[in-house]
């Protein structure tokens, strides 16, 4: 435990370390095997999952892991993987800037057939291995049969013309790509589904206890441990299973506390959970429902609306 005041660094270290629970390690294997892939026919794979699941601290962990690993050259700037967040509404032009801007390309003043040759010379020079697409699905457009076109030969060509493995993360609404484009489907392997945590049986109630005791055996303060008891039910009221809630709700109690010597209690943790809301819990009856205090939780967990929750 930390005798000491916290920083800010040391509070984003905590909450940035992946936790390797069974759904995010299979994903995180078919990656690496789409990384290693590299040189053969590409190993293509995508990890779709709702908002605040763990996709992006997927992408960024073995981004991370394959930089650290990467031998450097002192004849050439090698960058093994790159990772591209999507913007919403993004086009196949803007994506392939956004990925000369990551290798440290000036693109200006290039695009159509241009800007494609100037993207797979990069690559090449840069020795990229592995290309990663965060929020795919911002190139998916409900009623654009055009669009949605392009996006799929963007991604095929990217793939065929320069060997590189690509790997897509975002919601399911990215699906209609493999939906729609058999050429696209066949280049891709699904790596699963990362979903929200729950409370629902007795094993999805364990599931999420071991990954909370993850995190308490961690916990950089002294703190009452959220795995144990009825506490995973508490978490699951505050967070309604959406991982992203529980880093800004742990955030919030590692930042208030971050210079005490006393142990963190679920008083504590209500207070953050005040701060950090979006609105208030409340039953269908309109009880006020205290996560982390309230003593009866079982029949709040089955009553509280997890969809109107996370979007209210």
């Amino acid at each position: 435990m930390s005798q000491t005041k916290l920083t800010n660094k040391e509070i984003n270290e905590y909450l940035s370390e992946p936790i390797f629970h069974p759904t995010f390690t299979k994903a995180y294997k078919h990656i690496h095997k789409a990384f290693d892939s590299f040189g053969r026919r590409p190993a293509c794979c995508y990890i779709t999952g709702d908002s605040g699941v763990g996709k992006s601290t997927l992408g960024k962990a073995i981004y991370n892991e394959i930089i650290a690993n990467t031998e450097p050259d002192p004849n050439a700037n090698i960058i093994s993987v790159v990772m591209v967040t999507l913007k919403d509404s993004t086009l196949p032009d803007e994506v392939r800037k956004d990925i000369l801007d990551k290798l440290g390309v000036d693109s200006t003043g290039y695009s159509g057939r241009k800007l494609r040759v100037l993207l797979e010379k990069q690559l090449k020079a840069c020795g990229v291995q592995l290309i990663i697409f965060d929020e795919f699905q911002h190139l998916v457009r409900k009623y654009d049969r055009d669009v949605n076109r392009n996006a799929c030969n963007f991604i095929k060509n990217l793939i065929d013309t320069t060997g590189i493995p690509v790997v897509l993360l975002g919601t399911p609404k990215g699906d209609k790509l493999f939906e729609l484009y058999d050429e696209l489907r066949t280049r891709f392997i699904c790596a699963g589904e990362l979903e929200l945590m729950s409370c629902e049986t007795d094993d999805t109630f364990e599931y999420f206890s071991i990954y909370l005791d993850d995190l308490m055996r961690r916990f950089p303060l002294k703190t009452v441990d959220l795995s144990k008891e009825k506490n995973p039910y508490r978490v699951m009221l505050a967070t309604g299973g959406n991982l992203r809630a529980l880093e800004f709700l742990l955030s919030e109690v590692l930042a208030t506390h971050r210079d005490s010597t006393k142990k963190i209690t679920l008083e504590d943790y209500q207070t953050a959970y005040d701060y950090v809301r979006r609105k208030e819990l409340v039953t269908k009856k309109g009880r006020i429902i205290k996560p982390f205090t309230t003593k009866t939780l079982t029949n709040d967990l089955k009553i509280m609306d997890t969809e109107e929750y996370m979007n209210g």
